[in-house]
């Protein structure tokens, strides 16, 4: 795939997430009010932009746990 296809891509899926989000927003001011929806539409746009780097936080956590107990079950069976 060439690098300008590639940003046509992209270009297209975030227009597409705009229209998704822009419309979403729209529906849920209709629904429940314009500030939960005003919530709505910033709590995806967080979600989006922090869910990865909180999702690798926790899988290094968890990782960084797992050797820990490990490591201790490995020392009690040494001794």
């Amino acid at each position: 795939m060439r690098h300008q296809d590639r940003g046509q891509e992209q270009h297209l899926a975030v227009t597409l997430a705009a229209l998704l989000l822009v419309g979403t927003t729209l529906i849920a001011r209709e629904l429940v009010g314009l500030w939960p929806a005003a919530g709505l539409g910033m709590g995806c746009v967080l979600a989006a932009s922090w869910g990865p780097a909180a999702a690798r936080r926790i899988t290094v956590a968890v990782a960084v746990v797992q050797l820990r107990r490990r490591i201790a079950s490995h020392e009690r069976e040494s001794q």
